[in-house]
């Protein structure tokens, strides 16, 4: 789904409905580094659901992101730590100079790195990816940090939104 324009509350629905029923809280893998500003959608977004202490586990924020270095391991682990949860895979991306500025969210896993040529695990239940610049990697140093920032504060919010709803609708 771009979501370029859109409202937080129907990118909440579009979460919620890619999340379908919840027995559990999903986990939040917030992918990125700090280190590179258009790389740091999946930091950011972490950082602000940590701080507003949501029922869900959030894996990646500022402080302790999960970038390609880690990835793997980090996915390892959640899949023995947390098996059975839903996950919900954050990360910015590279497209189209009419993309830039689009949050898609969907069914299915995310592959990270791809724009960079690496090889990492795919993951995710539902991915939140975040277009923040068009054209090669090296133009993710150049995206502007507010732009970064007000994306990733949407998709913090649609995030706390759907699971919310969630929430309410299992207890209904």
């Amino acid at each position: 789904m771009k979501n370029k324009n859109i409202s937080v509350s129907e990118t909440a629905y579009s979460i919620h409905s890619a999340l379908g029923n919840l027995r559990r809280m999903p986990v939040v893998l917030c992918i990125g580094s700090d280190r590179v500003t258009g790389d740091c959608i999946g930091p950011l977004v972490g950082h602000l659901l940590g701080m507003r202490n949501p029922s869900c586990t959030v894996l990646g924020n500022l402080s302790s992101p999960v970038t390609a270095l880690n990835l793997a391991e980090t996915v390892m682990n959640l899949k023995r730590q947390y098996a059975g949860r839903k996950i919900i895979a954050v990360d910015s991306c590279i497209g189209e100079a009419d993309e830039v500025g689009n949050i898609r969210v969907r069914r299915g896993s995310l592959h990270p790195g791809l724009a960079c040529g690496k090889s990492l695990p795919k993951v995710g239940d539902v991915s939140i990816t975040a277009t923040v610049a068009c054209g090669k990697a090296d133009n993710l140093y150049s995206v502007r940090l507010g732009f970064v920032y007000s994306l990733a504060l949407n998709i913090a919010d649609a995030i706390e939104c759907a699971l919310k709803a969630g929430i309410k609708m299992r207890e209904a």
